[in-house]
């Protein structure tokens, strides 16, 4: 899966700094060790936390 656009993100809020915040929160997690929402594995826990907020895995306040 490529990595999703903006426009596709925007769908899911549509402040940037929400979205950062939400793939860093979920990406530091992944890190420490958390288990993947997704059946896809991505080398990049970034990558992997967008891919998990595209697929409505991860809520705004988590």
């Amino acid at each position: 899966m490529n990595n999703p656009s903006f426009k596709e993100l925007s769908e899911i809020s549509s402040s940037r700094y929400e979205i950062c915040m939400m793939a860093a929160k979920r990406a530091r997690r992944i890190v420490n060790g958390s288990d993947l929402l997704t059946k896809e594995v991505e080398d990049k826990p970034v990558t992997q936390a967008l891919h998990e907020i595209m697929e409505g895995k991860v809520e705004k306040n988590d």
